[in-house]
């Protein structure tokens, strides 16, 4: 019997969620601002926003590999170590953070990592609301509300600010949120691509955001001295997907 009920409370719910997501996405939403989208200067305007947004996705994502490439070579450890036992984690925090009562004494130029965390979880959302959903047309509420997550955890790890810490606190919150909703819109935007055109992303989507929520929860499982390549793993699927995904976006506009 309580099988049955979670059954048809899932089929309840899944029929409410249909409806939801049909509202948004069969045009029954856009008609009530038809006329007010066909003026000539609103529709110039949307196209260079669209454009606009494809240029900042993939900027963000050369921003980020390359910010963090700058932080490592002024940091004291070497460019390999840095990578390979040093997690991204570290480098945001600021000389002298205690984590544990272990002291963080890596890069001089965490601040720079915080300014990208912080930029990626301001623009994260706007990019997939304006961006994504040009090419994706199944899923967007729950990809919207994953993306939103993975914007917040973003936000939570740009705040750090130096001090004591311990391990499991609002910083482990915000990477969780990070790695696992940022994985996670990816796959939902890969699955919700239709169209031919853009097979290739769609593969791409759906491969680096399984591949990327696999690594986050081996590091969240099991104890593992490759914890830093291993996040980075999760990272930076997310960040060589909002490169693709802003010249994706260029190729649907053309």
């Amino acid at each position: 019997m309580k099988l049955e009920k979670l059954k048809k409370w899932a089929t309840q719910a899944e029929q409410k969620y249909q409806k939801v997501e049909d509202y948004f996405t069969n045009g029954s939403f856009g008609v009530k601002f038809y006329p007010l989208l066909m003026y000539p200067c609103v529709r110039v305007s949307h196209t260079l926003s669209i454009k606009f947004i494809a240029v900042l996705s993939a900027f963000l994502g050369l921003y980020y590999l390359f910010g963090e490439l700058i932080t490592i070579l002024f940091s004291e450890t070497s460019l390999i170590s840095a990578y390979v036992k040093h997690s991204t984690l570290e480098l945001l925090m600021p000389l002298g953070t205690i984590i544990d009562n272990q002291t963080i004494n890596l890069s001089p130029l965490s601040f720079t990592m915080r300014a990208i965390f912080f930029i990626q979880g301001c623009a994260f959302l706007v990019i997939y609301l304006l961006g994504a959903t040009q090419l994706s047309s199944r899923f967007r509420i729950l990809a919207a509300l994953s993306a939103l997550l993975f914007s917040g955890g973003m936000l939570i790890l740009s705040s750090t600010q130096g001090g004591k810490f311990t391990d499991g606190g609002l910083q482990s919150l915000g990477a969780s949120l990070t790695f696992i909703f940022g994985n996670l819109t990816m796959l939902l935007v890969g699955l919700g691509i239709k169209s031919e055109q853009f097979k290739c992303f769609k593969f791409f989507s759906i491969i680096a955001g399984l591949i990327g929520i696999a690594v986050i929860l081996i590091t969240l499982l099991l104890d593992t001295s490759f914890l830093a390549i291993l996040e980075r793993i999760s990272l930076y699927a997310i960040m060589l997907w909002e490169i693709r995904l802003g010249f994706n976006i260029l190729k649907q506009v053309r």
